[in-house]
């Protein structure tokens, strides 16, 4: 049964690989960016089913990753993991339809959400569905949850 392709983007090389190591079950294969610019270049030119970016890195940011493939028509759902993703970059991810957020350093409920991830990429056709928006209700849902998460911190 097919699992699926994941790309995870992180500048923390030693997290990227300890990531790695714990999802390798998950998927069929996966692949490493060490920023945003790598993660672009490789979103360009390959398909995934699921990606789990950092916010904050050197050359483009997480926003600007998921921006970018949005504006290419690419769908793949998008985990933000972060340990610095300040309130108004949280914010900015929220409007091109992240499919979750977690927490650096805790690896708790990873797992989970990135077979959901994997799942939903492949259900809706190798990561890449063209010209599907967030509605405005889902966009203030996932908004309201965001600042509620963010209040919480």
């Amino acid at each position: 049964m097919k699992k699926g392709k994941l790309l995870i983007v992180d500048d923390e090389i030693d997290l990227l690989k300890s990531i790695k190591i714990l999802l390798e079950d998950l998927a069929d294969s996966i692949e490493l960016a060490r920023d945003g610019q790598e993660a672009i270049e490789i979103l360009s030119r390959e398909e995934f089913q699921c990606v789990i970016c950092d916010i904050n890195m050197p050359r483009k940011n997480g926003v600007e990753v998921i921006a970018e493939m949005r504006r290419q028509g690419n769908n793949v759902p998008f985990i933000f993991y972060t340990a610095h993703g300040n309130r108004e970059l949280m914010l900015e991810v929220v409007k091109y339809g992240p499919f979750d957020f977690l927490d650096k350093p805790n690896l708790d409920g990873l797992e989970e959400v990135v077979s959901r991830g994997l799942k939903h990429g492949l259900a809706q056709g190798q990561g890449v569905q063209k010209d599907q928006a967030v509605s405005e209700a889902e966009y203030l849902s996932e908004y309201h949850k965001l600042l509620n998460s963010l209040d919480e911190k």
